[in-house]
């Protein structure tokens, strides 16, 4: 892999918008309107799913539909043929099984077990970014 593709390709990520938050409201029976991250009780009539994403409200259907199709086509757009993306989508397959299967022990010392933390997070971004 050329450096000038992985500066992209780091380029990409770090673009990419930080995770939504899942927020529930409803109106209890005496009238309080309630905001939670927490299901609300089970036979709550108002109740709604709603996502908070940069500050911004909106129900999870709208959230859904906003939501880009990352993955496989951002690879594309990067340069990378579709052969190379499935063959990296394999790789980061079978990586992050390796990871899982050599997971340090709790006895591990700390540099241990953030190195390990960092391949399995870096497996799991390369699934996301080649398989999508």
């Amino acid at each position: 892999m050329k450096p000038s593709s992985i500066v992209l390709i780091l380029a990409c990520l770090s673009a990419v918008p930080a995770v939504a938050q899942q927020v529930y409201s409803w109106t209890d029976t005496n009238g309080t309107k309630h905001f939670s991250d927490t299901p609300p009780p089970p036979n709550t009539a108002s109740a709604k799913k709603l996502i908070v994403h940069s500050g911004v409200t909106s129900t999870a259907v709208e959230a859904e539909a906003e939501q880009p199709k990352a993955g496989p086509s951002m690879a594309a757009a990067a340069g990378y043929s579709e052969d190379d993306i499935k063959r990296n989508c394999a790789a980061a397959r079978r990586n992050l099984e390796i990871y899982n299967a050599s997971a340090p022990g709790d006895d591990a010392l700390p540099e241990t077990q953030v190195q390990y933390q960092m391949n399995l997070n870096k497996a799991k971004e390369q699934i996301k970014l080649f398989c999508g």
